[in-house]
């Protein structure tokens, strides 16, 4: 369960001030994501389609290595073959045109790689909140369970007395049912959040620790440090290697329109004349590629267009994830606010409570009174609980949009990237 603490002097349950004055317990978070990543599909399917990336790319390079080809068969007069070995001298930068692209690719599928952890990591810490949320709001709920009993209790002794009717019971009865709702609830959502991190992670959750609050957001705030996280966001690399991709596009198909410069050796054995006869030559050839209508113009216009589409997909990338994290940065600082003043609100109902019940038990107050304080309490502590996970997962967010929750889960420390201020 969540350890939470008792102010002072005060019967209140101060979750979301125990929660961020509390040990840092990060570890055990960190440990489930470790796990969950390490047997989450999505990221196995990523890490094959970059070794995938890497053998393409491998491949490609191969474009500068002579080309070698042989064919066999029997004639007539005996066995015949034909070898040829071809080295392009030059082909106006197609291979290379090529080999960058195949290089983007992999580069694309590593940054790839990274936002898919991150958003499998994600939905790990995600599943942990909810846990976390459901395991605090059943222990608020029975809490409010036990001081409704004795409020029950209270309004037993008064009828039995004949000082009060039973409405008094009836009030009391009314409350506990609907806490007895409101734990029902709390509890499916448990068990629905149990079932998902067993999924995740492969077994079923210990205790459920909420870490210290992370201060990433408070980084991206200094000037300039917010440009230079997203430009080296996975996700934004991603999109930006794009304009890679196209821009080695452009280099193939513009090279393409011209014939390559080749020195090409051959060694044949032959039936020429009812005899087989063998045969060698080495000379340089210009070879070009099949051209059909205009194809040979249009090819460099569209991986153009393609280039001009992935520029605008960058841009497009990095706006949004500047968007995405602008409102995380105001929403937090609002749920700041918010958890501030419902602190205070829980001090002054918990000061009320106490004293609507001293003076219930000289005559001044009735045990509808006491109900609806027990209720405001309840509530404030549940909002409590909810906006402080919130704002929990609102710095998890924002580092997950940034490519660094993964990092940060392993142990390295959440720094900015090199040259933010």
């Amino acid at each position: 369960m969540i350890q939470r603490r008792r102010p002072a002097g005060m019967g209140v349950t101060l979750f979301a001030a125990s929660v961020l004055a509390g040990p840092t317990l990060a570890d055990p978070l960190g440990d489930a994501v470790l796990r969950g990543l390490a047997r989450h599909p999505e990221v196995r399917l990523a890490e094959a389609e970059v070794s995938q990336a890497g053998i393409e790319a491998a491949m490609a390079r191969n474009g500068y290595l002579p080309a070698l080809s042989a064919s066999s068969g029997p004639a007539p007069a005996g066995l015949g073959y034909d070898l040829s070995l071809t080295q392009t001298l030059t082909d106006w930068g197609q291979t290379g045109g090529q080999v960058d692209q195949r290089k983007a690719m992999l580069a694309q599928q590593q940054a790839n790689l990274d936002v898919v952890r991150d958003d499998a990591a994600l939905e790990i810490v995600e599943t942990w909140m909810d846990l976390a949320s459901a395991r605090a709001r059943l222990s608020v709920i029975d809490e409010q369970l036990a001081r409704l009993e004795d409020l029950s209790g209270m309004a037993r002794t008064r009828v039995e007395g004949r000082y009060s009717d039973a409405s008094e019971t009836g009030r009391v009865a009314l409350a506990v049912a609907t806490a007895q709702g409101q734990r029902a609830v709390a509890a499916g959502e448990l068990a629905e959040a149990q079932d998902r991190f067993e999924l995740l992670v492969g077994q079923a959750p210990g205790v459920i620790g909420l870490p210290m609050l992370p201060t990433f957001l408070d980084r991206v705030r200094e000037e300039g440090a917010l440009e230079a996280a997203i430009a080296s966001a996975p996700l934004f690399r991603k999109a930006a290697l794009g304009v890679d991709v196209a821009e080695g596009g452009v280099r193939e198909a513009r090279a393409a329109r011209f014939p390559r410069l080749n020195l090409e050796g051959s060694l044949q054995r032959r039936e020429i004349g009812g005899r087989m006869v063998d045969d060698s030559a080495i000379a340089l050839r210009l070879r070009m590629e099949t051209q059909r209508g205009l194809t040979a113009l249009q090819r460099p216009q569209l991986a153009a267009q393609r280039r001009e589409a992935a520029l605008w997909e960058a841009e497009v990338v990095g706006r949004e994830l500047q968007r995405v994290v602008e409102a995380l940065i105001r929403s937090d600082a609002a749920l700041g606010q918010r958890i501030a003043a419902l602190q205070d609100q829980a001090e002054q109902a918990d000061a009320v409570r106490l004293l609507y019940r001293e003076q219930f038990l000289v005559g001044r107050r009735d045990i509808q009174d006491l109900v609806i304080m027990e209720t405001e309490q309840f509530e404030a502590e549940r909002q409590l609980i909810e906006l402080t996970i919130e704002r929990l997962r609102l710095q998890y967010r924002a580092a997950a949009q940034l490519g660094l929750l993964t990092r940060f889960m392993a142990g390295d420390e959440m720094q900015m990237p090199a040259g933010t201020p």
